[in-house]
């Protein structure tokens, strides 16, 4: 038999050493050995889950460094070509810059058209529409005395109990 070794310690010293000890004591030994292959695994993965975050954002920090150089480079030999030319640079137009160009049209919000009703004056001891000539409900005439004015629920028309006509 092949002898096998953990932390220097014969693997058998360890198996009967485990063996020697009551039963809650072996579960609770299992118990820590697992919560620590758990922790274990949860410390990895959050490891190399940071690890991944840093490999982004270094390689997409060296490409956004890289374009910039890049765009740096272009833009210096442009004007670079222009200016031993004698050519002028053509104006191009983007579309950003296009609808700044273009004359801003302002649109102006639609007019509110007010509907108005007007209310036919009644007096208070009238009862009886004069559109539709239907009598008004005892709920018209409480309502009529309440609010000062009511409208008529077979046809629709507004009546008021003071003077003048309302508009609304």
């Amino acid at each position: 038999m092949v002898d096998v070794y953990i932390f220097g310690i014969l693997w058998e010293e360890i198996v009967n050493w485990f063996l020697v000890q009551p039963i809650y004591g072996q579960i609770l030994v299992l118990v820590g050995v697992i919560a620590l292959l758990a922790l274990a695994v949860v410390i990895v993965y959050y490891v190399l889950k940071g690890v991944a975050y840093l490999v982004y954002y270094i390689l997409k920090g060296v490409y956004y460094l890289l374009k910039g150089l890049g765009l740096l480079f272009y833009k210096a030999f442009e004007a670079l070509y222009y200016a031993i030319s004698g050519e002028t640079k053509p104006e191009s137009s983007t579309p950003a810059q296009e609808q700044q160009a273009a004359p801003q049209v302002e649109k102006q919000p639609e007019p509110i058209i007010t509907v108005q009703k007007t209310y036919q004056t009644i007096k208070p001891d009238v009862a009886f529409c004069s559109e539709c000539g239907s009598k008004f409900s005892e709920s018209m005439v409480q309502t009529l005395s309440n609010n000062g004015f009511v409208h008529c629920i077979h046809c629709g028309k507004g009546f008021q109990s003071r003077s003048m006509p309302i508009e609304s």
